[in-house]
């Protein structure tokens, strides 16, 4: 009987290392979005630089960059794709910020995987 316990005990440990490990890959999913600078003056420009991993089968990837603090949507345009099969895409744009002063999060969907960015609009 002790030795069914032990075993199950290492079954479940495993099992639980396991599930944790592949959290921990999801946590560490390349993607990101940078925001450069990360303050500009109200109405100035910022540079969005998007790097998503492209998972097999992914469609198409949004073409604007949307958020509050933004005077409009950011057009970005793919600057690198290294194809299919897991394979990130690179996407960049420029735009003008609003006018009114504040901390703004942008956030862009990689294929289900959201990647954030603050910025600051100052005065």
């Amino acid at each position: 009987m002790k030795f069914r316990s032990a075993a199950l005990c290492v079954a479940g440990a495993a099992i639980l290392s396991t599930l944790a490990g592949a959290g921990q890959a999801n946590a560490t999913r390349p993607s990101s979005l940078v925001l450069s600078p990360s303050a500009v003056a109200a109405g100035g420009t910022v540079t969005a630089d998007i790097y998503c991993l492209r998972p097999s089968g992914a469609g198409e990837l949004a073409t604007t960059l949307v958020a509050d603090g933004l005077a409009a949507p950011i057009p970005l345009r793919v600057v690198g794709d290294g194809g299919t099969g897991g394979i990130g895409v690179a996407l960049r744009g420029d735009g003008p910020v609003g006018t009114v002063p504040g901390r703004y999060t942008a956030s862009y969907d990689c294929w289900g995987w959201i990647v954030r960015a603050e910025f600051i609009v100052t005065n």
